[in-house]
């Protein structure tokens, strides 16, 4: 029971920018998923400067909240909104952090990506099977997190993650 918004802006034909918040307004007291406000900039490019031609390449730069934030790197704190909403027994503050991703588009089904929100570094692919229906499969390892400074994690510390995403 929350509410958000998201706005995009083109900056040209292969830039542009995100202002949004998930989870924003919440409307029960128990969400816990974080108030993930974000400021994203995104610059793509395609194989041989020519749109349409794959690989396409993502580069993702900005500052969010919340969840995007638990990490050892943040600043600009506040009890805004009522805080950061990722804990429903403890009010944590909230702050912001950089956030950013570089990603491959290899064709229309395939993609891979290498992350930082500030929590954890993760590297990861995403499949989506079909034209027109909006589903997606990612599966990722998360390479190293905030409790040891971002130290490289063995191969028994790995934490492996699984998402199924449908859009409506």
């Amino acid at each position: 029971m929350s509410a958000g918004f998201r706005w995009d802006k083109a900056l040209s034909e292969t830039s542009g920018f995100a202002l949004g918040a998930e989870q924003l307004l919440h409307f029960d007291g128990k969400t816990d998923t974080g108030r993930d406000i974000y400021l994203t900039f995104s610059k793509g490019a395609w194989r041989n400067n020519k749109i349409g031609q794959f690989p396409l390449d993502i580069y993702t730069f900005g500052f969010a909240t919340g969840k995007m934030a638990e990490g050892n790197i943040k600043g600009l704190c506040s009890n805004l909104f009522g805080g950061s909403g990722t804990e429903t027994n403890n009010q944590r503050s909230l702050c912001w952090a950089p956030v950013f991703s570089i990603a491959r588009v290899y064709n229309e089904n395939i993609s891979t990506f290498f992350e930082y929100n500030s929590k954890w570094f993760l590297l990861g692919t995403s499949y989506a099977p079909f034209k027109r229906v909006p589903a997606r499969a990612t599966f990722a390892i998360q390479l190293s997190d905030h409790v040891d400074n971002y130290k490289l994690n063995n191969f028994d510390e790995l934490k492996w993650v699984f998402r199924l995403s449908i859009g409506f």
